[in-house]
């Protein structure tokens, strides 16, 4: 899709992925590293666990079909190359310090004056500008600002990350994405820009919203693993398996209480629990809990009844039961049971590498395969990770490159279109990874048409945070953020007056998402074979747990329950402890992302060729890519990864300590020896110096540490530490979050209108342009708020047409 462009890549460790995202989409990337090596060439795991530059798993992870040079750019030489190469790139990526690479004469602003097509992707920890813009930054401490730390783990414990680094993948594929939004509006001007993406604020979506607390005045979420409190109760979504665990979806949701059902009648069939159990109504129990209409132990015979259950179950079984039965439930799988599992087998998904001659990766080595399928276009999966300056001669005598679009204006005009104008969304996703993907669409000028039904309410409304607590579907905050900008229609699809309508609506788009069950649509008659013939060039794209195919197909869930059967559990949790996981349906966060990517390269190829495509995008596949260097660690080392709480391979020290206050925290890395003496010197304890090996003294370190932070509020450790160069960053809460300096300089809080309520405060896009500017949503999406301009400005019907459409029952 991408094959005929030309990325150059800057970035280290923490922003391999765009460029690795973009080379898979067939882009011909140009890795540039400095003479010795990119530094995520240093990043473990490694080969063998022997680390060398050329051994580094992570970098094997996040260099995959790129090309290396080596250049140094601190020298004129070097810079000069680089400039010579950029006047014929169509991409740049970057992830230095906010200004270094201005000081070398290579910002955007000197780029774009010899290649005013060039786009620029700057991918740093806070973004370009803010107060801190230039704070010294680590994983531990994005993931700290971010929000996602401190809602992971356990009350009892401090928040914890996940131990394979995640700040740098969230950037890095909105990033991704940012760099496609951009190239697609310079298809229409022929000119570049420059894309500024913070890891912070890419990051906060694994909060599912919950930086909007403060000013919806919900209630602020806790740290709280192993269930959810709701109302006085707090309802268990962790048991005990014979030989694992279990981890529970929300069976007590409008759009849920069915799966909890069949649960009950599993657990009835093996003599446990009781007709009555079952018999509960369960899709509102959740909201009769809030209400006080049930008391607090209401759930303690269903919590007896799944304790006995699944304490005489096995893994296996219970993945089966899971899959056959459509339960509501995941068992914990580890990184084997994930690689070797049948599904990944049936959809031939680890792709196997060869290394090059010369490279430490000998043998075949099975790697993370397509992050999504297209049926006209797959991806491009071929290459490993390159050896330094392995491509120097074949790039040095390849002719001179003009860009693709080296023959457009130098400018564009005052009163550009944004860069999807003209691009419309029939959107069938629900919940969170499939609309807040179509919302970054929306943001940058697609006409997005969201359906809804009344009849079975999107999870996403019955989510907090809600206005004031209250959980009514119209003051549901996640809600509206995912699906902000887009026009929404409440449609039938069950009735042959709705499947007309639809029709019309597949007849206007370019594009169709959804998200159902595999084989929900192909029943209805509405899949993609039958859409293609209504719309020949249509892109449509599938999104669900598992894929289209294979043994687990069905397995149904959230996010929870796909992190839970793809590793992450125990990636972010305390050795000894009961599995923690990352906060929240975390891999519908990064779905997000894929999903997004993945419709723009369509159009991008659709721009080039005419030609639309099926996508069958599995969230587990894709969210695999987020764990990539632990993936190798067991195919390469048969290493599985296991719970470590905030240790780190590399840096020492490294974790969260205690500030003062109730539950104040602050996370503090120590990358080298420079910020070691750094930190010693800023808390006064330069006697901890003469200790040698750090690794060696953990116990002692670590209680120095926290003895000099418990007296500090995390503000003033914050301000004393950053001065002295060391990274560290309060572990935020929600309320921590809203009044974040940085997030606010970004503007990532918008008000704006609703129907119930003055106004609503919805989370911004996460990506900033130099030239395109975001949508601001003009109101909330309310159920069927834009029904009648759909049928009329979006399909023209007239008023007799509509009154048919009405009569015959097609919105719902």
């Amino acid at each position: 899709m991408l094959s005929a462009y030309r990325v150059l890549d800057l970035t280290n460790e923490s922003g391999l992925l765009c460029g690795q995202l973009l080379a898979d989409l067939g882009a011909d990337v140009i890795q540039v590293e400095p003479p010795g090596g990119s530094s995520a060439r240093r990043v473990g795991p490694w080969w063998k666990d022997e680390p060398g530059p050329e051994r580094s798993l992570f970098w094997w992870a996040y260099a995959r079909n790129k090309r290396s040079l080596a250049l140094d750019i601190s020298s004129e030489e070097g810079r000069a190359r680089l400039r010579g190469l950029a006047e014929g790139a169509d991409f740049f990526i970057e992830s230095e310090a906010p200004g270094r690479l201005a000081s070398l004469g290579l910002g955007y602003d000197d780029l774009a004056a010899i290649n005013p097509s060039l786009v620029y992707v700057s991918i740093t920890p806070f973004g370009q500008q803010g107060p801190k813009a230039g704070w010294a930054a680590t994983d531990l401490t994005i993931m700290a600002s971010s929000g996602c730390a401190y809602l992971s783990g356990d009350a009892d414990r401090p928040p914890v990350r996940c131990r394979v680094p995640q700040a740098h993948a969230h950037a890095g594929a909105d990033a991704a994405v940012g760099a496609l939004i951009a190239h697609l509006e310079r298809r229409r001007t022929g000119c570049g820009q420059h894309v500024d993406v913070s890891a912070q604020q890419s990051a906060t979506l694994g909060t599912m919203f919950r930086s909007l607390d403060v000013p919806l005045e919900q209630t602020p979420a806790v740290r709280r693993a192993g269930g959810v409190q709701v109302g006085r109760a707090f309802l268990k979504s962790r048991y005990p398996l014979a030989d694992g665990w279990v981890i529970l979806g929300p069976g007590f949701l409008p759009s849920t209480g069915h799966f909890m059902k069949r649960l009950l009648t599993w657990a009835l069939e093996e003599g446990l629990g009781s007709q009555a159990l079952i018999d509960e109504e369960w899709s509102s129990f959740a909201l009769r809990l809030v209400r006080d209409e049930v008391e607090p132990d209401a759930y303690d015979p269903v919590d007896a009844t799944l304790t006995e259950l699944f304490a005489g179950k096995t893994t296996a079984e219970v993945m089966v039961a899971a899959v056959d039965r459509r339960l509501l439930i995941a068992p914990l799988l580890q990184m084997d049971e994930v690689v070797d599992s049948p599904q990944l087998a049936a959809r031939d998904f680890c792709v196997t590498l060869e290394g090059d001659p010369g490279s430490a990766m000998t043998g075949a080595v099975r790697h993370p395969g397509a992050w999504a399928r297209f049926s006209a276009t797959p991806l491009s999966l071929g290459r490993p990770a390159p050896r330094l300056d392995a491509q120097a001669a074949a790039i040095a005598t390849e002719p001179a490159r003009r860009p693709v679009f080296d023959n457009r204006p130098a400018s564009p005009t005052a009163d550009a279109a944004p860069p999807l104008d003209g691009v419309k969304v029939l959107d069938l996703f629900w919940v969170l990874a499939g609309p807040a993907s179509t919302r970054m669409l929306a943001d940058y000028g697609a006409t997005v048409v969201r359906v809804e039904s009344t009849s079975h309410m999107d999870t996403l409304r019955a989510i907090a945070p809600y206005h004031y607590s209250n959980p009514h579907p119209e003051c549901a905050g996640a809600f509206q953020s995912a699906n902000a900008n887009k026009l929404g229609i409440t449609l039938d699809l069950q009735g042959e007056a709705g499947r007309e309508v639809l029709h019309d609506l597949v007849r206007w788009a370019d594009v169709v998402t959804e998200s159902f069950a595999p084989g929900v649509l192909a029943n209805a008659g509405i899949d993609y074979e039958a859409l293609r013939a209504i719309k020949p060039d249509l892109i449509m794209i599938s999104s669900c747990l598992m894929g289209q195919t294979g043994p687990w197909r069905t397995f149904t869930g959230f996010g929870n329950l796909a992190a839970t059967v793809t590793g992450f559990q125990q990636m972010a949790s305390w050795p000894g402890n009961p599995p923690s996981g990352p906060y929240g349906a975390y891999t519908d966060f990064i779905a997000v992302r894929y999903n997004a990517l993945a419709i723009l390269a369509a159009l991008e190829h659709r721009a080039r060729t005419g030609e639309g495509q099926y996508i069958d995008q599995s969230q587990a596949e894709a969210a695999l890519h987020f764990l990539a260097p632990a993936f190798l660690d067991y195919t390469v080392n048969g290493n599985v990864q296991s719970a470590v709480g905030n240790e780190d391979g590399d840096l020492f020290p490294h974790g969260v300590f205690p500030a003062a206050g109730e539950d104040r925290w602050v996370a503090i890395a120590v990358r080298d020896d420079a910020d070691w003496a750094a930190l010693c010197g800023a808390i006064e304890r330069d006697d901890l110096l003469a200790l040698g090996d750090r690794s060696s003294h953990k116990d002692v370190i670590e209680a120095a540490i926290v003895g000099w932070t418990r007296e500090r509020v995390a503000a003033d450790i914050e301000r004393v530490l950053q001065a002295a160069g060391v990274p560290v960053h309060e572990t935020l809460d929600t309320t921590g979050l809203f009044a974040c300096e940085q997030l606010q300089s970004r503007g990532h809080f918008i008000e704006t209108a609703h129907d119930i309520f003055p106004t609503t405060t919805v989370e911004s896009t996460r990506l900033s342009f130099s030239r395109s500017t975001a949508r601001r949503p003009a109101s909330a999406l309310s159920a069927g708020r834009d029904n009648e301009a759909v049928l009329t400005s979006i399909l023209g019907y007239d008023a007799d047409r509509v009154r048919d459409v009405l009569a015959r029952g097609a919105l719902s």
